[in-house]
């Protein structure tokens, strides 16, 4: 625990014999400050919020502020000036900063496979529509960038051989509108917001659950994780604790909630709909799916050939997932039994 300086702990002593500082506000003052970036405001970061508003993060004696940073390519790109320390973000944007030379480790993933919705106007019923038309995505080399190329290709349609125009937008409620407002014919979305246009008549193409896609989890820089190891092993202690409040469905009223006010929704079916698609898409075990990267690196290394020479084993850093295998936290926690995924 870091110590304070003299004159702070003497200020926090005067404060709280004053009355005006309480206990819980001096343990504060003591907890390691940590900032954790995301990429996306949708049903996809459910987990990184409950841990946060449920008070994961302050059990296990961290200090940690959320930033929402739009585009995961951007997000990834921030851990290198350190004023980031862990992106909560997917194997898409890791593989592109690792292939730019940022020494980065994926120590969890919260979903493997496709988390997104391609979603199409209702005009558009066919895949022979959608040729040549406009896709938004929330950032070009991001994971919803990604999952709309891997379901356009299971429809079988080629982005660049029937001229698709993958556009980005930065914001999952932005996407919609422009989808509803004709601008774009279609859209990579999450449940949150895909159901409800399905329920207007919305194209929903392909078996997106089938396709293997590293999706949202935590990544950190390789020297923060050696250097801050105690630190990175609270982080994600404190996100499985999320993870398992999430995942229990005594608590889904307390958890529609949370996507409610942090997505400011007013449709409490939408709410709904976020819940859903969320907990029936992620795996229980966080460990990171090694057929979900390979997946990305087939389609990025297209755009550039280096990403066929990354070591994706090299990426992935399990060790403070099998520390908690062992111990029994993870199946405490997820309620599964030893060797379950």
């Amino acid at each position: 625990m870091t110590m304070m300086s003299g004159a702070k702990f003497t200020l926090a002593i005067s404060l709280l014999v004053a009355g005006l500082l309480g206990p819980a506000e001096l343990r504060a003052q003591n907890r390691p400050r940590i900032v954790i970036g995301h990429a996306s405001m949708s049903s996809v970061v459910l987990t990184l919020w409950a841990a946060q508003d449920k008070g994961f993060f302050a059990k296990n004696n961290l200090d940690a502020q959320m930033v929402f940073i739009p585009g995961s390519p951007t997000l990834v790109a921030t851990l290198n000036t350190g004023d980031v320390h862990f992106g909560f973000t997917g194997g898409t944007a890791t593989l592109g900063a690792a292939v730019a030379g940022l020494d980065v480790r994926m120590i969890a993933a919260f979903a493997n496979r496709v988390q997104s919705e391609l979603v199409t106007r209702p005009e558009i019923k066919t895949p022979g529509d959608l040729k040549g038309k406009r896709i938004g995505v929330t950032s070009i080399g991001g994971t919803g960038w990604m999952s709309a190329l891997l379901i356009l290709e299971q429809i079988g349609i080629n982005a660049e051989r029937d001229r698709m125009q993958l556009t980005a937008f930065g914001d999952q409620r932005v996407i919609s509108q422009a989808l509803e407002a004709g601008t774009i014919q279609g859209a990579a979305l999450a449940g949150v917001f895909s159901r409800k246009l399905a329920r207007a008549g919305y194209w929903i193409p392909g078996e997106p659950d089938k396709i293997p896609l590293t999706g949202t989890g935590l990544v950190v820089k390789a020297d923060y994780l050696h250097n801050h190891a105690a630190i990175s092993r609270n982080v994600l202690r404190s996100l499985i604790e999320g993870h398992a409040y999430v995942l229990n469905p005594g608590n889904k009223a307390s958890v529609t909630e949370i996507l409610s006010k942090r997505l400011g929704l007013s449709d409490p079916n939408a709410a709904a709909d976020g819940y859903e698609d969320y907990v029936g898409g992620v795996v229980r075990k966080p460990y990171v799916g090694i057929d979900g990267l390979k997946n990305i690196q087939r389609f990025m290394k297209l755009r550039n050939p280096k990403i066929a020479d990354l070591n994706l084993e090299r990426l992935v850093d399990e060790s403070l997932l099998r520390e908690f295998e062992k111990s029994g936290f993870l199946d405490q926690q997820l309620g599964v039994k030893s060797g379950v995924k």
